[in-house]
């Protein structure tokens, strides 16, 4: 039986200081952590559904080939 990806969304206090939203992988699939008050809760609900979808129709996969995601550029 094939694995199926996830992807949530999950409020967090325990983000570095000035981010809103930091990705985590886990052995379940990928986290992303909120900040609370960084998003109202439609848009976190909404983003929610974009992942769900997004995955479930196959146009995103999380790829665990072991490699480290590039740095983000301000």
């Amino acid at each position: 039986m094939e694995s199926q990806q996830q992807c949530w969304l999950v409020w967090s206090d325990d983000l570095p200081d000035g981010e809103v939203v930091v990705p985590v992988k886990t052995k379940d699939g990928l986290a992303l952590a909120c900040r609370p008050g960084g998003m109202t809760e439609q848009m976190f609900d909404d983003l929610n559904a974009v992942a769900k979808h997004l995955i479930g129709v196959g146009i995103v996969s999380i790829n665990d080939n072991g490699e480290k995601p590039p740095e983000r550029k301000e």
